[in-house]
């Protein structure tokens, strides 16, 4: 989960959080340094004061009980004793009380020292103490401690006023890195988004040259390739409208033989036929009867050949274009597309549509009807299919245009995402790409594949544009 998270997040943060970790991890050995510096320095400070104050306290003594006032320590000691830093001087009266003389007024432990209690407990050394010194006779014993407090304060002032530097310098850091990490990154986020250009067909996208040289070569390197792609690109468009070209001629030739060659040969059969059936009936007997059974039966399925006849004509090539109107064609091959498989039900809309956009754009509607339908019954087995078809207004950076819109849904076994597409329905997307459309085609597994295709209209003078209103849904024939 946690790797999961760490290679979800931008290269950028990435390096500020190693960075970020790094400067910590540094920090807190630092700090681990500066408390051991600081133990050991208090400790030496405290056996210094303690090694000062025992020979002053000596001193001290000595005066005193040449001057004979040792019976009056308790007035004497303190105004003597109250310049000694770091230490804690206590007397033991003759009543068996322990009095503190220096400093006066000073309690046990560190409590005086402004630090945290964390910071005491780490730096704070073993309490350092003279043994008792006993005056000439024995009695009065004067007691010498360490007292760090004031130490440990100045430690502590010291060590906050470089974790406050250290602060505010790592933070100014890492704003800088990120800026410049921003900077120095942005043509990686640029060629990103070049990628994701190329890879919806935007072969002429281009990168800005980086300052960078590393990144330099790789976007230089990214700009030959959309170069070497846009010439493929192009190259394999050429190629797939030769390819649709000749698929159109051999269908117009096929079409032309079907209706020339074989119905000329369809209607002689049927003629001739009918000539015998009609001459068997004029004779009599049993011979007859036979022969004229015969020529019906050569009637019956000439007439099958016929009806077949048609229906290739119709599938090779649609009916005269630019002469019938583009949404009468439509409806016809959903209708005939119903008729051949009722068990799928194929709903048409076809709204406020031109008589007609040129030939190639009708037949390149006409073909998608036809493959997108062909597909959702054959591979997709729907039982339910949308065409709708209409003139829309649309915009972009260049203004506003008309567009033909088709959109064919279906509710069958979908498409898988990563699957190929089929010969087919990559030819059906470069014939769009043909006439300057586009072809978006979505599917989702078990729910089913939507088509859409948009094809901007190109106004010609001596093509017809009054739209043709026509609104028809087929239902299952039978």
């Amino acid at each position: 989960m946690l790797q999961k998270l760490w290679y979800d997040q931008p290269v950028r943060t990435q390096l500020i959080v190693v960075v970020a970790a790094i400067n910590l991890f540094a920090a807190l050995l630092a700090g681990v340094v500066a408390i051991l510096n600081t133990r050991t320095a208090t400790k030496a400070e405290m056996e210094s004061s303690l090694e000062v104050a025992e020979r002053f306290v000596d001193v001290t003594l000595r005066d005193l009980s040449r001057q004979g006032k040792l019976d009056d320590l308790d007035e004497e000691l303190p105004p003597l004793l109250r310049h000694l830093r770091h230490v804690r001087i206590m007397f033991l009266s003759d009543s068996g009380q322990l009095a503190i003389i220096s400093p006066k007024g000073a309690t046990a432990g560190v409590k005086g020292s402004h630090a945290p209690g964390w910071f005491v407990s780490l730096v704070h050394p073993e309490i350092a103490q003279r043994k008792v010194r006993l005056l000439p006779d024995g009695s009065h014993p004067v007691i010498i401690l360490g007292e760090p407090s004031d130490e440990i304060s100045e430690a502590w002032q010291d060590f906050l006023s470089l974790a406050l530097i250290w602060g505010a310098i790592n933070a100014i850091v890492l704003v800088v890195l990120y800026i410049v990490l921003g900077r120095v990154l942005n043509p990686l986020a640029s060629l990103s988004r070049g990628m994701h250009q190329l890879e919806g067909g935007e072969y002429w996208a281009r990168l800005p040259s980086a300052k960078v040289k590393e990144v330099a070569v790789i976007t230089d390197r990214f700009n030959m390739l959309a170069s070497a792609l846009d010439v493929a690109r192009k190259e394999n468009e050429s190629l797939y409208q030769q390819l649709i070209n000749v698929q159109e001629a051999e269908r117009r030739e096929i079409a032309n033989e079907l209706h020339d060659e074989a119905g000329a040969c369809l209607f002689g059969i049927a003629a001739n036929a009918s000539s015998i059936q009609t001459t068997a009936g004029q004779l009599d007997g049993e011979r007859a009867t036979r022969i004229s059974s015969r020529a019906g039966e050569i009637l019956s399925i000439a007439e099958r050949l016929k009806v077949m006849n048609r229906a290739l004509l119709k599938k090779l090539r649609p009916g005269p274009l630019g002469q019938v109107k583009l949404a009468d064609l439509i409806v016809e091959l959903t209708a005939g597309l119903q008729s051949q498989h009722p068990d799928t039900q194929i709903h048409t809309a076809v709204g406020s549509v031109a008589k007609s956009y040129g030939e190639s754009v009708d037949l390149a509607i006409y073909r998608c009807v036809q493959e997108a339908i062909t597909n959702a019954i054959r591979h997709g087995h729907a039982g339910n299919i949308d065409v709708d078809l209409d003139q829309v207004q649309l915009a972009n950076g260049a203004g506003d245009y008309e567009a033909v819109r088709l959109t064919i849904a279906d509710d069958g076994k979908g498409m898988e995402p990563d699957k190929a597409k089929g010969f087919g329905l990559t030819t059906m997307t470069e014939r769009v790409r043909s006439v300057g459309g586009t072809c978006v085609i979505e599917g989702v597994p078990s729910k089913g594949t939507t088509v859409r295709v948009e094809i901007p209209i190109k106004q010609k003078k001596n093509e017809s544009t009054a739209p043709v209103r026509a609104r028809e849904s087929v239902r299952e024939l039978s």
